[in-house]
């Protein structure tokens, strides 16, 4: 090739690539599915998270194992002091009784871990609660006083159903004795039906919000329904309410409605549940949400788990929801066994609820990082907490078979707005590169401290503690605050039109003016 044509080479290349750079210009700015931050692009891959060891914090106080039966379903909380506070149901005989009871354990930075105290019978003395006592939540005020409510079938003037119970604990007075909460408002004692799983919230005023599912018949029909109650400083408990159904007078919601959870967002209240009625979305569970507002009191119920931009394609059951609100923002997540990418194991699922953009659609967070599926067993029970960076934690027990063995352990991962989701880390062994815990970790809480997040659990892993199940606590990090890292130096929209243009003129220019 002579000196001419490659010349002319030269500038046709020139001119083309202008041509082309100009079209290129519309595909890479507006572009809807490009991600600046894709997952691959997330640091926190598998066990990468600091995490401490597992603890026994239900038995082994000074190294007396006297806890020989079951400890399970536990709660934790967190006071402006650093105290750590957890409780759950006991299985263990004592002066209360033969009957499962509320334990109580805290630990501060002084004292350690205490000894176990039971909190929902032995009022001065007096041991007449003789029933179940199960599921206790407890909960932490601005004041740091603790609240714990719990589901009791002792029998009383409220009758022999399942009743939901309630207990509090200020350093001056002490354990209060239970109070009934879903029955007997002004001496009427007409919720006869079971109540179960309840949930609570305090609001920056330090009033109490319930709620519960539950079985008694009313106007809303013979379906469990989700109720709820409130407590406020000078006024006292309120009477029960169905908000699940009867929204403008109409009774639709004529399944049932159950595994409520609750949170408090700047005045606004938040419940969420897994419901069975029938509709557009499908005979399959989905997930339910209402809101409470000043001035417009209880909305509709709404399903947030199927639905988005008119399809419907979560098509199989959706149960046991938890809720968290972070700036405005509401997440929830839940277990989910809806079949696609991810398998069709159970998964754990999550949406989130923006100001002027409503519900997002679904997103499975417990499998899928990087494009790899390789959570192939079910993931069970989330629970959900944000942080002060807004950063979403949720842990949840897993089946799936890892180099932490084939028993359930608990899985961990977390959302930031740089990274997305981190990949799940299992954080109830490994610890060291140690695999002891082999034993079913089940039913995890996760609360959020000042510098750290605690988890606790039940666990049926043998020790010298026994071989009962026992109630386990970690520690995990929380992310620090995130800032995007240095960009280019950024060029005018107009330069990416202009400079192709430009290239082009001058590469036609120079052509026409070659004599070849």
């Amino acid at each position: 090739m002579n000196i001419k044509k490659l010349i002319k080479l030269v500038v046709l290349v020139l001119i083309i690539t202008g041509i082309s750079s100009l079209a290129c210009v519309s595909f890479d700015k507006f572009d809807a599915d490009r991600k600046e931050f894709s997952f691959e692009m997330n640091s926190l891959g598998l066990n990468s998270i600091g995490y401490s060891n597992a603890t026994i914090i239900s038995d082994g106080y000074n190294g007396t194992y006297w806890n020989t039966a079951t400890s399970e379903d536990p709660s934790v909380a967190v006071d402006s002091n650093g105290a750590i506070h957890v409780v759950w149901q006991d299985g263990t005989d004592g002066v209360w009784g033969s009957d499962y009871e509320i334990m109580y354990v805290n630990y501060t930075s002084n004292q350690g871990w205490s000894n176990v105290t039971v909190i929902s019978d032995g009022y001065a003395g007096s041991y007449w609660n003789d029933g179940y006592s199960a599921d206790p939540i407890i909960a932490v005020d601005s004041e740091n006083k603790l609240h714990v409510i719990f589901e009791d079938d002792t029998d009383g003037i409220w009758g022999t159903d399942y009743e939901i119970m309630y207990v509090s604990y200020t350093p001056t007075t002490g354990w209060s004795n239970v109070t009934i909460i879903s029955d007997g408002y002004d001496g009427s004692y007409w919720n006869d039906g079971n109540s179960y799983d309840a949930s609570f919230a305090i609001d920056t005023e330090n009033n109490i919000h319930v709620v519960w599912y539950d079985y008694t018949v009313g106007v809303w029909g013979s379906d469990t329904e989700i109720m709820y109650t409130q407590y406020l400083e000078g006024i006292g408990w309120s009477n029960v309410s169905v908000i699940s159904d009867g929204y403008g007078g109409s009774y639709w919601n004529d399944a049932s409605s159950i595994h409520p959870k609750i949170a408090v967002d700047n005045g606004d209240i938040h419940v969420v549940w897994d419901d069975q009625t029938d509709g557009i979305w499908g005979t399959d569970y989905e997930i339910m949400h209402v809101e409470y507002t000043e001035g417009s009191g209880w909305s509709n119920a709404t399903v947030i788990s199927d639905g988005y931009d008119g399809s419907y394609w979560n098509e199989g059951y959706s149960e046991h929801p938890a809720i968290a609100c972070n700036d405005n923002e509401v997440h929830v997540v839940w277990h989910d066994n809806t079949g696609g990418a991810w398998g069709t194991d159970y998964e754990i699922m999550h949406v989130k609820y923006m100001e002027g953009s409503g519900w997002s659609n679904v997103s499975v967070i417990s499998d899928g990082y990087g494009g790899s599926y390789w959570n192939d067993d079910y993931s069970y029970y989330p629970e959900i907490v944000a942080d002060y960076n807004g950063n979403i934690h949720v842990v949840w027990h897993e089946n799936t078979d890892g180099i932490w063995g084939i028993d359930v352990e608990i899985m961990y991962v977390n959302y930031t707005n740089i990274h997305g989701w981190s990949n799940v880390s299992v954080i109830s062994d490994g610890y060291g590169g140690s695999y002891w815990n082999d034993g079913l970790s089940r039913y995890p809480e996760i609360c959020l401290g000042s510098s750290s997040l605690y988890v606790v659990w039940q666990d049926g892993t043998d020790g010298m503690w026994g071989t009962d199940y026992e109630i386990m606590f970690t520690e995990l990090n929380i992310p620090p605050p995130e800032t995007p890292g240095p960009s280019p130096p950024s060029i005018p929209l107009g330069l990416y039109f202009l400079i192709p243009i430009v290239l082009a003129t001058i590469g036609l220019a120079y052509y026409k003016k070659q004599k070849f």
